[in-house]
């Protein structure tokens, strides 16, 4: 399966492969970038509407495939080879993320992150006073994680006040911490939620108050941790394999969804060019019904029938209010 983000990253890399290996097959192609060749051949395709901006037809890339398979790249060069610079946006973005990232401990080459650094703030010039003020938003979370990593350290229980943004809510629980991770950016605390009586993992980000308690820290012998794993943009976490599964149907311009949610599955939907079948656990259900429901008819739940029905009922008295007929 092939996502947006997936395939543009696909893309950067295969122009200049086949600049450098002139008349390589789609095979070939297929298999060092490990997808179909059918992958490929839509590959091909986005490469005629790309080329440099404002220009026009005849300055658009020209991929040409000969009847044994041997790929042919035309007007390629002066685009691919263009210096790529930051926008001013764009730099003081990343000299925000850089100079939080610093204020991780543990960076294994902070040299080479300060030379960065330096580097950015020459480049920007005024601009980089700008990420200067913008810095000053990552304290509180640099407090979250020492306490983290001390309560870890010294096998302490914790109390959190910790904000579920599904719910809106702010709620109070103690953690048994059992450890700390930073994953696609974001750090988290796994341990023993003894509301919840279950393993559970905290993003730190959303911590509104934390307190290392003179209690000692006592997961069950039994208690598991989870699966977090670092995969592409922006699935970060796959949660718990006890969670219920979902399973839906995505029109095309839905095929957003498995970048941002973790997928057990994704597929391509046989019968409609375009449309993705996923399947995703969710711990939260509320959460996906309000995703199905934002997304319309792009999205359709294929199982469970009774999240289907719950679903379905929601989108009903949605429209009762507004005195809409119901949907089937």
């Amino acid at each position: 399966m092939s996502t947006a983000v997936s395939q543009v990253e696909r893309l950067l890399n295969l122009v200049p492969y086949l600049l450098s290996h002139p008349g390589t097959t789609v095979d070939q192609v297929a298999e060092e970038f490990r997808v179909t060749t059918k992958q490929v051949a839509k590959d091909l395709n986005v490469l005629w509407f790309c080329g440099l901006p404002g220009g026009f037809a005849d300055d658009l890339m020209e991929a040409h495939v000969e009847e044994g398979g041997a790929i042919h790249l035309e007007n390629a060069a002066k685009p691919i080879v263009r210096p790529l610079r930051l926008s001013t946006r764009e730099a003081v973005a990343l000299l925000v993320a850089l100079r939080a990232l610093a204020q991780v401990p543990g960076i294994a080459d902070r040299d080479a992150l300060d030379r960065a650094v330096a580097k950015l703030e020459s480049a920007t010039g005024e601009a980089a006073r700008v990420a200067e003020r913008l810095s000053v938003a990552f304290e509180a979370r640099d407090v979250v994680f020492e306490a983290a990593q001390r309560a870890l350290a010294e096998k302490r229980l914790v109390h959190l006040r910790y904000y579920v943004p599904s719910r809106d809510e702010v709620t109070e629980r103690d953690v048994d911490p059992m450890r700390v991770a930073l994953l696609a950016g974001r750090a988290y605390l796994e341990g023993w939620c003894r509301a919840s009586q279950a393993v559970r993992v905290f993003r730190l980000d959303r911590v509104v108050g934390i307190e290392v308690l003179d209690l000692p820290a006592e997961p069950p012998a039994d208690a598991k941790g989870l699966d977090l794993t670092e995969e592409a943009p922006a699935s970060a976490l796959r949660v718990s394999e006890d969670a219920p599964l979902v399973t839906l149907e995505l029109a095309p311009e839905a095929r957003w969804v498995p970048e941002y949610y973790p997928c057990e599955s994704v597929e391509e939907d046989p019968e409609r060019d375009g449309w993705l079948r996923v399947t995703l656990r969710a711990p939260d259900q509320d959460r996906i019904r309000r995703l199905v429901l934002r997304l319309g008819g792009a999205a359709r739940v294929l199982a469970p029938e009774q999240f289907a029905d719950k679903v379905r009922d929601t989108a009903a008295a949605a429209l009762a209010a507004y005195g809409a007929d119901a949907v089937s």
